[in-house]
């Protein structure tokens, strides 16, 4: 993953953001969805990504943080350095757009595992074309293997019951349900509850190098 990078995975992010469809679903800005979903990796000292490409297409990517304390602070920096300039220079075209969306994630939060634990998160997206040839599996195993080298104690990430196809790849490499909870955060957009999960995968090693892991 390089940075120049950074600007087709905000793109691919929000193709992919509702269940492997578009975000456009419930946050019609495409640029404001770009910058808090993704810029924040690209802000981290050490982080982990690596894309998928076919003739030099970008089509998917796996991305995340080995510790979430920092990442917060990383997006803390964007939203006062990108995000709140950005909302009076009209970088977005529609902000208040994804307001439904953002105070519902306050009411209901997504579950998550001890970060001692489970310090590193992690977020794969691949568009529609791309899914069905083993890139999915190939890119969860390569950070997995990044994060073994850099000591890392394991890994967290949260889905929901919408993503069979995910879930199956997940619980294939390693992953287990540290906690599941009926959610109606989706209710709106999916007509019925969810269930959210949090994912866990030990790694099997005890914390130590944390050196640069920018693929």
């Amino acid at each position: 993953m390089l940075p120049t990078d950074e600007a087709r995975l905000g793109e691919i992010a929000y193709l992919t953001g509702f269940f492997g469809d578009s975000a456009g679903t419930y946050f019609p800005d495409p640029q404001l969805f770009a910058d808090l979903w993704v810029r924040a990796y690209f802000r981290l000292p050490v982080s982990v990504g690596y894309v998928a490409q076919v003739d030099g297409d970008v089509i998917g990517y796996i991305i995340g943080s080995l510790n979430e304390a920092k990442y917060r602070q990383a997006l803390g920096r964007v939203l006062a350095d990108m995000v709140l300039p950005g909302l009076l220079t009209r970088r977005y075209t529609r902000p208040l757009s994804g307001l439904p969306y953002l105070i519902r994630t306050l009411r209901y939060p997504s579950p998550h595992a001890s970060e001692t634990d489970f310090p590193a998160h992690l977020h794969l997206n691949l568009l529609p074309q791309s899914r069905g040839l083993g890139l999915g599996r190939g890119l969860l195993q390569r950070y997995l293997g990044r994060l073994r080298e850099l000591g890392v104690p394991g890994v967290q990430l949260s889905t929901t019951d919408e993503n069979a196809a995910a879930l199956g790849l997940y619980r294939e490499a390693g992953f287990t349900v540290a906690v599941s909870e009926q959610t109606e955060l989706w209710t709106p957009w999916l007509g019925h509850p969810a269930r959210q999960m949090c994912l866990t995968c030990a790694l099997g090693i005890q914390a130590g190098n944390e050196g640069n892991g920018k693929g």
